[in-house]
């Protein structure tokens, strides 16, 4: 039988730690392979090292303050088991203040021991405090920032179309606005199209109906014939619906160009810069 040597508990936490020096963990080794309790205790202090593990990562201490920690722990006086058998001798003999003394030196020992032992404890379960702390509030102010960034794509998309529809609703009511009623007599019943524009906003609607149906390779575009005599300007394309209704909104037109009048030709592909004729709707002023 293998004789059992006193083991002081806080001696396996050290050992959970891997901070005992090689000879005394293999005293430990060899004490854990025959204490049931012992064993109970490891597995207690590696189910917390585990809990702290999963708040924040652990590091070992450095080997400089490992040492120190050592030697300081070698320093100390470990406290010693009293007999009982010697204690009642002190008794019979009167001894009794002397036991007390000793008593209490042994515990004041055994707390400074516990301390110092706790002491790297304290240390690893603050950090990972602070861990997962700091961890938790990155989480948080990154999804607040996600989610004020989704909200300002929001608001500026909606600012966007309310300043299309307020644009658009000022150059129907323009008083300044010059409308146009585009007619062909060649049709029964002909197609038409109507055109708003505000020369000094470059701002244009146009609307159309009884259209033919296009090719997919061709296309009907919109011109600006300008007073001055200069070449007419792209107005913007466009293709019917299937029951020959179309719309042009706020195409992009250089500001301040009179208009003497607006064409519609039939172009190939997605438009011309220059307008291919005949022209099958032609602007008057209505």
């Amino acid at each position: 039988m293998i004789p059992v040597k006193h083991i002081d508990p806080d001696d396996i936490a050290l050992y959970a730690m891997q901070l005992l020096p090689p000879d005394e963990t293999e005293e430990m080794t060899l004490h854990l392979q025959h204490s049931a309790e012992a064993r109970r205790v490891l597995s207690e202090i590696y189910a917390d090292l585990a809990v702290f593990a999963h708040s924040a990562d652990m590091h070992s201490p450095p080997a400089l303050a490992r040492q120190r920690l050592m030697k300081h722990v070698a320093r100390e006086k470990k406290a010693v088991p009293v007999d009982p058998l010697a204690s009642r001798t002190f008794a019979a003999a009167g001894e009794l203040s002397t036991r007390g003394a000793s008593t209490l030196f042994e515990e004041e020992v055994q707390e400074k021991s516990l301390f110092a032992k706790a002491l790297p404890w304290a240390g690893w379960a603050i950090a990972a405090g602070l861990g997962g702390l700091s961890f938790t509030q990155y989480q948080q102010k990154t999804q607040i920032n996600s989610t004020l960034a989704a909200n300002q794509v929001e608001m500026a998309k909606t600012v966007a179309k309310a300043e299309l529809a307020n644009t658009l609703m000022e150059t129907m009511k323009d008083p300044t606005a010059v409308h146009f009623a585009l007619t062909s007599t060649d049709q029964k019943p002909p197609p038409q199209g109507r055109v708003t524009y505000v020369a000094e906003k470059g701002s244009l609607v146009l609307t159309a109906s009884n259209l033919d149906k296009l090719p997919p390779y061709k296309i009907y575009e919109l011109w600006l014939i300008p007073q001055d005599g200069h070449d007419p300007i792209p107005a913007g394309t466009f293709r019917p619906d299937a029951r020959g209704f179309a719309s042009v909104v706020m195409p992009e037109l250089p500001k301040g160009i009179a208009a003497k009048t607006f064409g519609v030709t039939i172009e190939d592909g997605e438009g011309s810069q220059l307008p291919t004729m005949p022209i099958v709707l032609k602007g008057q002023t209505s």
